[in-house]
């Protein structure tokens, strides 16, 4: 029987790429620094964020589009994620609050989604790297690229900015060893990486669908059709 683990495959371009951008923005402890992930999505980058977080501390906090009108609730978001357990009630104040609790402990500042809020949220996050000289890493889609290129002084204090790229053959023949312990020949490969179009949510999902068809024939050898059955199973629930 096959059964689905929970796994995050961490020996690809895209997570190399990350740990190193990490490294580089280390070296410049000191000043206030950027560094941006951006891509589709369904390319991992959260996934990759959370997986670095778990494993070299930081502060992960995803944008929530309520946050959209108001200033002073993101920076209170932010402020329970950094330990402030009750943030002050006005903007300037929990804006000092987070900076406090940075300059207490310089960690990481993963911001997720920020394209949610209006480009203007940018020059709170710029101050807030510039003052408590702690690393922010910003996560998002491409119109995230287009908001930072548009902030002269955000982008100037950006020191490294990666795209991830599409989910590859030897990736997905990675995801499926170490989430189902499967071995497929190249076409199942070939059918899953032309349909997820480097997307590892469908990846996922066919391959939960295709664990599922497999079980009820009672066989690990998988072919083509089954693969093309699973994905077309997945797509249909999404």
């Amino acid at each position: 029987m096959i059964e689905i683990k929970p796994t995050f495959v961490d020996k690809t371009k895209n997570v190399r790429n990350f740990t190193v951008m990490m490294d580089g923005l280390a070296l410049g402890r000191g000043e206030g620094r950027m560094g941006l992930v951006y891509g589709q999505a369904g390319r991992g980058k959260t996934r990759t964020t959370d997986w670095y977080h778990a494993h070299n501390g930081g502060v992960f906090l995803r944008m929530l589009t309520v946050w959209r009108t108001s200033e002073l609730e993101f920076l209170k978001g932010l402020c329970r994620e950094l330990g402030v357990l009750s943030p002050p009630g006005r903007k300037g104040s929990a804006f000092a609050a987070a900076v406090d609790a940075l300059l207490a402990d310089p960690k990481p500042v993963f911001l997720d989604e920020l394209e949610k809020l209006p480009p203007y949220f940018l020059d709170i996050v710029r101050d807030l790297s510039d003052l408590s000289t702690a690393p922010v890493i910003l996560i998002g889609e491409e119109e995230l690229v287009s908001y930072m290129r548009v902030n002269r002084r955000v982008w100037s204090r950006t020191h490294q900015a990666i795209e991830f790229a599409p989910m590859s053959k030897p990736d997905i023949i990675g995801y499926f060893a170490q989430a189902g312990e499967l071995t497929v020949n190249a076409e199942v490969v070939d059918v899953f990486y032309r349909a997820a179009e480097g997307d590892f949510r469908i990846v996922k999902r066919g391959l939960i669908s295709l664990a599922q068809i497999a079980n009820a024939k009672q066989t690990r050898d998988i072919t083509p059709e089954m693969a093309r059955i699973a994905l077309e199973t997945g797509l249909k629930g999404n």
